[in-house]
């Protein structure tokens, strides 16, 4: 039941956010770069010792994924890297983690013509394999261009 929920709570919150009047993601292409699994990933940074890493909940693991976002269109694409979702092949919606250290915000503009290059990390079920990227109203296969 547990599951049941969460899946529809993200569902109404893809929903709701899919209707914000600035977001605009049309004309957005995404290259699959590489995708990887792990269970650990680095965590906060600690001083001068670095940093400890974060192991993934019981049952999950961490994919990170390298991405190549373009805008093909000809008005800004404008999203929240919040509001970015991957699926499993039961649907499931699983929602972002975090994006690589250096971007401190996860609001994301791409000119017209333009491309920007970001590394995203999700928490993810350990047998389930990503199927989709959500990204406002638009899905977009996982698959890796080799």
């Amino acid at each position: 039941m547990g599951k049941i929920k969460i899946t529809l709570l993200t569902l109404v919150l893809l929903i709701v956010t899919g209707f914000k009047v600035d977001n605009n993601v049309e004309g957005l292409s995404i290259k699959f770069r590489k995708i990887s699994e792990d269970y650990m990933r680095p965590g906060p940074p600690n001083g001068p010792l670095g940093s400890m890493p974060i192991e993934a909940e019981e049952g999950m693991k961490f994919v990170k994924m390298k991405l190549t976002l373009k805008n093909e269109g000809e008005k800004d694409c404008i999203f929240d890297f919040e509001d970015v979702y991957i699926s499993t092949e039961q649907d499931s919606l699983y929602r972002f983690l975090k994006l690589q250290a250096y971007f401190t915000s996860t609001k994301t503009k791409i000119k017209p013509n333009k491309e920007i290059d970001r590394i995203v990390l999700f928490e993810f079920p350990d047998k389930a394999t990503p199927k989709e990227l959500f990204i406002e109203d638009k899905r977009y296969i996982i698959i890796v261009d080799k």
